[in-house]
């Protein structure tokens, strides 16, 4: 954290009176409060660098951020120089102001680039505006130019010039921070897009790691927010899990969030999302390092695919029979076509009715107890359910083999549709990519 300085403009900016140049008029009259004031300027202008270091000296008295030799900027006396010479030149002549503004802003400009702090930097600029009206005060005393009580009539106008250069100070420097901050967002965008989808040369996930303050070797996870119509993005706010940092990357109707875990679990990311009406969450397995982003976001791209409804959080490392399914949908289409055509020569309430009997049996560890109880049957009509779908497919579900596949089958028939069974999937449609 750094900090700078520089007097603010001591011209009473914005009076009607235009200040003479020249001395009190002959007769002995005393001088106005202008004519006081511009003569006191005058003075102080000779004095150039040695009212300058009295300026530095005050604002390292005053603001201790200043006197530290390593947070100070190396540039202040110069800086004070500077901006004390346009001050009092522009108070002798107006027309001089606009070197006032000009050296202001870049003052503001230059103290934000150099990350130096504002409120030290708008501390440091008030006290040497103190200082300057006490100098003036002080030439009006040490001179006898006159009266400095007549300055007291000039006295608002200076401190009100001296907090609209303040201003001007803080508007540049606000500026800058705001354009720094778009840049280095921008960067870090850029930064996590190429991080997430491909894979990247060890020099740049080492510079990444550096930009976006994260460890190179650490624990992550990915999740994938998808929005389905007539829903538009997701949430702009990103979720807050105790213990965990998270990155958000928008990818056209998506966001794709990079977790850190640190010594989490990834059950403590999964409770922590949360998909909401029309949106659906996939979350990949954690992955170590950096550079392991892109697979990542892969795996959190099926897992996102093997949602079947809105608010659905599903982590592909509990579906992944699922996810190879998806991984790939023709082959999943030729297993569902090939085990469960036959299905489709039945009626269709038969046939919904047999499905779901399985479907039900599978669930419940191939208890048809359990399964009657849940269908709120017999168990022997179960059982009858099941000696039918083996007829009618050529299936026997005792044969571990054959359970397999007529497991995978049902998934892929969830997963595709029943376009899958009958050998019309165009596979190019059938799932949304990650």
């Amino acid at each position: 954290m750094h900090a700078s300085s520089a007097p603010g403009s001591v011209r009473p900016r914005g009076h009607d009176v235009s200040l003479p140049s020249g001395p009190a008029p002959d007769g002995g009259a005393d001088p106005s409060p202008l004519q006081l004031f511009d003569r006191a300027c005058r003075r102080l202008l000779r004095r150039g660098p040695e009212f300058a270091e009295t300026v530095v000296e005050r604002i390292r008295a005053e603001v201790p951020y200043y006197a530290d030799p390593v947070l100070a900027p190396p540039d202040v006396r110069r800086n004070v120089a500077i901006g004390i010479r346009h001050a009092l030149e522009a108070c002798v002549d107006p027309s001089r102001i606009v070197d006032v503004e000009r050296s202001t802003r870049d003052l503001g400009m230059r103290r934000a680039e150099q990350g130096r702090p504002l409120d030290e930097v708008l501390h440091a600029f008030r006290v040497a505006g103190s200082e300057v009206w006490s100098g003036i005060i002080s030439v009006v005393e040490r001179d006898g130019l006159g009266d400095t009580r007549q300055l007291v009539h000039v006295a608002e106008l200076v401190w009100k010039s001296n907090d609209r250069d303040a201003v001007l100070v803080a508007d540049a420097y606000r500026q800058v921070v705001e354009g720094v901050a778009s840049r280095h967002t921008e960067r870090v965008r850029l930064i996590l897009a190429a991080l997430l989808e491909t894979r990247n040369e060890p020099e740049f996930t080492r510079n990444a790691a550096a930009i976006l303050d994260l460890p190179l070797d650490g624990r992550f996870a990915v999740a994938v927010v998808g929005a389905t119509p007539p829903y538009g993005r997701a949430p702009e706010s990103i979720p807050e899990i105790r213990g965990i940092r998270i990155l958000r990357h928008i990818c056209g109707r998506r966001d794709v969030l990079v977790a850190h875990l640190g010594d989490r679990p990834l059950d403590a990311l999964a409770s922590g999302l949360a998909a909401g009406p029309g949106f659906r969450i996939g979350i990949s397995p954690v992955v170590q390092g950096l550079q392991s982003l892109a697979r990542a976001r892969d795996m959190a791209g099926l897992a996102l695919r093997t949602c079947r409804a809105d608010g659905e959080v599903a982590r592909l490392d509990s579906r992944l029979s699922e996810g190879l399914l998806i991984s790939r949908p023709d082959l999943s289409a030729e297993l569902a076509h090939g085990v469960l055509r036959p299905m489709y020569d039945l009626e269709p309430a038969d046939r919904d009715t047999l499905f779901d009997t399985v479907g039900i049996w599978i669930e419940n560890g191939g208890s048809a107890v359990q399964a009657a109880r849940h269908m709120l049957c017999h168990r022997n009509t179960v059982l009858n359910r099941l000696r039918r779908f083996e007829q009618i497919t050529g299936l026997t579900l005792t044969r571990p083999r054959d359970l397999v596949q007529l497991t995978l089958a049902l998934d892929a028939h969830r997963l595709l549709g029943p376009a899958a069974a009958l050998g019309t999937t165009d596979e190019r449609n059938t799932l949304p990519t990650a």
